[in-house]
C-alpha cells in the first residue's frame, strides 16, 4: 500500500512534490497500488519511486522523471509520458497500450511482456531495452532508437517502425508481419526465425543482418542493402529484392520462388540449392555467386550477368536465357530443357563437360566423354532452334502433314520446317523441326501436337491403311531419305488445299 503521507504529498500538486524531493531526495516514494488516474504530473521527479500496481491510467507524465522507477503492474493506459525519462525502470507486464512516448527515453529499461498496443513511440530512445515477449502491435515507432534493444519473441505486427533505428538488435522469433521497416537501420541485427510477411523494407539497411529461416515471403525489399547478410533457408517467395544490394550475402538454400530479382546485385552470393523457380533476375548480376544445385527453372535470366559464377548441377529448365551472359561459368551436370535463349546468349570460355537435356539426369550432352571447346554454345543455339516431337506406336504421316502445315499458317514467323526424323527405338518415333530464333518452343510443340492429335481422330478406317506402312517396324526397312522425301511431299501442293 502507498504511503499516506507520499500520496497526500502528490496530490497537492507537483510543484510542492518536487520540491519534497529536492530536501529529501534519500527518502524512496512508496506509491504503491496507489490510484493517480487523470492527475496533471508533468515534469513530476519519481526518480526510484515505488509504483507497483499504481493506477497511472490517462495521466499525464509528460517530462517526468521516471528513471529506476518500479512500474511493475502498474496501469499506464492512455497515459502520456511524452519526453519522460524512463532509464532504467522495470515495466515488465505494464499495460502501456495507447499511450504517448514520443520522444521518451527508456535505455535499458524493462519492458518485458508488457502491452503497448498502438502506443506512440516516436523518436523515443529504446537502446538496450528488453522488449522480449512485449505486445507492440500496430505502435508507432517511427525513427525511434532500438540500438542493441531485445525484442526476442516481440509481436510488432503492423507496427510502423519507418526510419528506426534496430543496428544489432536482437528480434529472433519476433512477428512482424505487415510492419513498416522502410528506411530502416537494421544492420547487424538478429532476426532468425522472425516473421516478416509483406513487411515493408524497402530501402532499408540490412548489410550483415541474420535472417537464418526468417519468413519474409510477399515482403517489399526493393532497394535494400543486404551485403553480408545471412539469410539461409529464408522464405523470401514472392519477395520483391528489385534494385537490391545482396553482395557476399548467404541465401543456402532459401526459398525465391516468384521473388523479384530484377537488376539486383547477387556479387559472391551463396545461392547453393537454392529455390528460384518462377523468379525474374531480368538484369540481375550474379558475378562469382555460387549457385550449385539451385532451382532456376522457369525463371527469367534474360541480360543476367553469371560470369564466373558456379552454376553446376543447376536446373535451368524452361528459364529465359535471352542475352544471358555465362561466360567463364561452371555448367558441368547443369538442366537445360526447354529453356529459352539464342546466339545471344553468351558462352565465351565456358567451363562445362557434359549437360542434361531433360530432368533427372536424362538425355546426357555428348552421350560419351566430354565437350570440346565451342561444342556446348553450338548444341544449344541449334536446340533452341529446333522442336521435338515424340511420337509413340507409330505417326500417321498425313495427319501430321495436315496438322503441320496449319501450325505453320498459325505461326508463320516461326518459319518451321522438317529438320529430320530419328527412330529411337522402343517403337519411339522422333521428329525434328526446325524453328526461327526467339520463338516460344514449348508453346508451338503443345499446339502442334493438339493439331496432330485432333486431326489423326478425324481420318477413317481408309486413312489408317496409309498409317500403317510407317510403322516403326517399316523404318527400320526402309531407306530413311524416302520416308523423309515422301513427307515433303505431302507438306507441298496437296496439303496446301487442306482446309
Amino acid at each position: 500500500m502507498a504511503n499516506t503521507a507520499h500520496l497526500r504529498l502528490i496530490k497537492s500538486g507537483v510543484q510542492h512534490w518536487n520540491l519534497w524531493r529536492k530536501e529529501k531526495f534519500s527518502d524512496q516514494p512508496d506509491l504503491s497500488d496507489a490510484d493517480l488516474s487523470d492527475l496533471d504530473l508533468k515534469g513530476i521527479n519519481l526518480i526510484g519511486a515505488n509504483l507497483i500496481g499504481a493506477n497511472l491510467t490517462g495521466t499525464d507524465l509528460s517530462g517526468a522523471y521516471l528513471s529506476l522507477a518500479n512500474l511493475s503492474n502498474a496501469y499506464l493506459s492512455e497515459a502520456q509520458l511524452i519526453g519522460a525519462n524512463l532509464s532504467k525502470t522495470n515495466l515488465t507486464g505494464v499495460d502501456l497500450s495507447f499511450t504517448h512516448l514520443g520522444q521518451a527515453i527508456l535505455i535499458e529499461t524493462k519492458l518485458s511482456k508488457a502491452l503497448l498496443i498502438e502506443a506512440n513511440l516516436t523518436q523515443a530512445v529504446l537502446n538496450f531495452a528488453d522488449l522480449s515477449r512485449a505486445n507492440l502491435s500496430q505502435a508507432n515507432l517511427s525513427n525511434t532508437h532500438l540500438i542493441k534493444a531485445i525484442l526476442l519473441e516481440t509481436n510488432l505486427s503492423n507496427a510502423n517502425l519507418q526510419g528506426a533505428n534496430l543496428n544489432r538488435a536482437l528480434l529472433s522469433e519476433a512477428d512482424l508481419t505487415r510492419t513498416d521497416l522502410s528506411n530502416a537501420n537494421l544492420s547487424k541485427a538478429d532476426l532468425s526465425f522472425a516473421r516478416l510477411i509483406e513487411a515493408d523494407l524497402h530501402g532499408a539497411n540490412l548489410n550483415g543482418i541474420i535472417l537464418i529461416e526468417a519468413n519474409l515471403r510477399g515482403a517489399n525489399l526493393q532497394g535494400s542493402s543486404l551485403q553480408k547478410g545471412q539469410l539461409c533457408q529464408a522464405n523470401l517467395g514472392g519477395v520483391d529484392l528489385s534494385h537490391a544490394d545482396l553482395k557476399s550475402t548467404n541465401l543456402k538454400s532459401s526459398d525465391l520462388i516468384n521473388a523479384n530479382l530484377s537488376k539486383t546485385q547477387l556479387v559472391d552470393t551463396n545461392l547453393r540449392e537454392a529455390q528460384l523457380t518462377g523468379a525474374n533476375c531480368h538484369h540481375s548480376s550474379f558475378l562469382h555467386a555460387d549457385l550449385h544445385q539451385a532451382n532456376l527453372s522457369e525463371t527469367n535470366l534474360t541480360a543476367a550477368n553469371f560470369t564466373a559464377a558456379n552454376l553446376q548441377k543447376v536446373d535451368l529448365s524452361r528459364s529465359k536465357l535471352l542475352a544471358t551472359n555465362l561466360s567463364m561459368t561452371h555448367l558441368t551436370a547443369a538442366c537445360f530443357e526447354d529453356a529459352r535463349l539464342d546466339r545471344t546468349t553468351q558462352f565465351d570460355h565456358t567451363i562445362c563437360d557434359y549437360i542434361y537435356l531433360k530432368k533427372h539426369e536424362q538425355d546426357r550432352q555428348p552421350s560419351h566423354g566430354k565437350f570440346l571447346e565451342g561444342e556446348l554454345a553450338q548444341l544449344l543455339w541449334t536446340q533452341s532452334e529446333t522442336i521435338n516431337l515424340k511420337f509413340h506406336n507409330g505417326v500417321n504421316w498425313t495427319a501430321f502433314a495436315k496438322a503441320l502445315k496449319r501450325i505453320q499458317r498459325i505461326y508463320p514467323q516461326a518459319q518451321m520446317g522438317v529438320q529430320c526424323i530419328e527412330h529411337k527405338g522402343n517403337g519411339v518415333i522422333l521428329v525434328k523441326v526446325h524453328t526461327a530464333p526467339n520463338i516460344n518452343r514449348a508453346k508451338v510443340h503443345k499446339d502442334l501436337m493438339l493439331a496432330y492429335v485432333n486431326t489423326r481422330h478425324q481420318f477413317n478406317q481408309q486413312d489408317q491403311t496409309f498409317d500403317q506402312a510407317f510403322t516403326p517396324e517399316s523404318l527400320q526397312l526402309q531407306n530413311p531419305q524416302d520416308i523423309i522425301n515422301h513427307l515433303f511431299d505431302l507438306l507441298n501442293p496437296s496439303v496446301n488445299s487442306l482446309p
